[in-house]
């Protein structure tokens, strides 16, 4: 039953993290946009910050679960 449920907890680690880099990858464009723009409107500011808070949020989850990475960019480190 352990092995299940570890199965389980790799398979959910494994998805986690990869969200958590796809959003930092938005977020290092964003930020990238961001310098370049010259009007930046209030629906993308907002959107920036439920990105960021998204982020922080699975960020958070990750380290609360002990989630270990060891791709080539370490998105729980960070």
């Amino acid at each position: 039953m352990a092995r299940k449920r570890d199965k389980i907890k790799e398979l959910g680690d494994r998805k986690l993290v990869s969200e958590i880099e796809k959003l930092q990858n938005q977020i290092a464009l964003e930020q990238d946009l961001d310098k370049t723009t010259l009007d930046l409107s209030d629906d993308n500011y907002i959107q920036g910050k439920i990105l960021r808070a998204k982020y922080t949020f699975l960020y958070n989850e990750a380290r609360h679960r002990g989630t270990r990475f060891s791709g080539i960019t370490n998105a729980i480190t960070q």
